[in-house]
């Protein structure tokens, strides 16, 4: 899994159980990593939005040759096994299903050849063809695999909130940005990140930054709704550029941290236990801020162990490629929004009954 914040590629080794007479999944997350990107091939991510035609599918290549040497040294140092079979996110370069497409690089014929594995990648598009929003994936898991929470929280390059709403049908949406905001700001001055957000603990609010971006009108929308980096740059970026000019960047940081609270706190519904995932569950700044945001709610905030709380999502792409390797469902359609459930992602390789 490879974020939109450019953290570096979560990898996990997992072994999955099915009950034969319950159908219940389990898991045991056996090994997990986050492989950091050379300084160049960040870059290139970064930029990948403006890339021509052919630099894109170069890109797409070269991200996929590096992702599958990295992971099989990776494999190799930690003896971990040829695995039944991989599953791999990829990395978002544009996120647009209102124009009925998306686009996570890294080519799964590259993985296969590499990996010596069946690989399955591009989960989104079938999803996004059906009409749905491709987006989030993960709450399928939140529903079946950490079932005994209310809410689940992902802090990751977005926020993002997964939960049964009162007619008993799981539903998910991104609520607005969170870590890949605060990098954003910190690299104006040649920072990754805002380490335990400390600049943005030393700034002041800046009301009216705050409510310039409390009145983007993806906050008005209901679900499903998903965001990628596009809305960021197009919608949220120049109010925090203009406050700039004026203002203290710990200012706006501090800013954006509320904005981020604000933002994942109105949706939470009172009483809720709320596992939290995601890198920004380790910003005491972020965490402290959405504490107080939700201190009038009983809300529980619930922290995993550290393993869990950055792997999560590797874990759950494992699962999701399981699925889709097993020919079983792995979106949902009331989280999504498409018109059919289906079992998403190309397979590259073999299926069980060949195996």
């Amino acid at each position: 899994m490879s974020g939109t914040s450019l953290d570096g590629l979560d990898v996990a080794s997992v072994r999955f159980f099915q009950d034969q007479k319950t159908r219940a999944w389990s898991f045991a997350l056996k090994s997990f990593s986050t492989l950091a990107y050379p300084d160049v091939l960040r870059d290139q991510l970064w930029s990948a939005m403006d890339a021509s035609a052919e630099g894109l599918m170069r890109l797409d290549h070269d991200w996929a040759h590096w992702a599958g040497q990295e992971v099989l040294r990776w494999m190799k140092d930690s003896e971990i096994s040829v695995p039944h079979v991989v599953g791999s996110h990829g990395h978002t370069i544009f996120h647009r299903p209102s124009e009925g497409w998306t686009c996570q690089i890294g080519h799964g014929a590259v993985l296969h050849a590499i990996l010596k594995a069946p690989v399955v990648n591009d989960f989104r598009s079938l999803d996004v063809a059906m009409g749905g929003q491709g987006a989030p994936l993960v709450p399928l898991a939140d529903k079946v695999l950490f079932g005994e929470w209310d809410v689940a929280l992902n802090l990751g390059g977005f926020a993002n909130l997964s939960m049964e709403s009162k007619a008993g049908e799981r539903v998910a949406w991104d609520v607005g940005p969170a870590n890949l905001l605060l990098n954003r700001l910190v690299q104006t001055v040649g920072l990754e990140m805002d380490v335990d957000g400390q600049r943005a603990a030393s700034g002041t609010l800046i009301p009216e930054l705050l409510e310039s971006w409390q009145m983007l009108n993806y906050h008005a929308q209901a679900p499903p709704k998903s965001l990628g980096r596009e809305w960021l740059e197009q919608e949220v970026w120049p109010h925090a550029e203009r406050a700039l000019t004026s203002h203290g960047l710990n200012d706006v940081l501090a800013t954006a941290v509320a904005y981020a609270s604000w933002a994942v706190a109105r949706d939470i519904p009172v009483g809720s236990r709320v596992m939290v995932t995601g890198g920004g569950a380790f910003n005491p700044t972020l965490i402290s801020a959405l504490q107080r945001e939700t201190a009038d709610s009983n809300v529980i905030l619930h922290f995993p162990d550290d393993q869990l709380i950055h792997g999560k999502e590797a874990l759950v792409f494992a699962w999701l490629g399981l699925l889709r390797w097993l020919g079983q469902v792995n979106s949902l359609p009331s989280v999504t929004g498409a018109r059919l459930a289906t079992s998403g992602g190309a397979l590259w390789g073999k299926g069980p009954r060949a195996v």
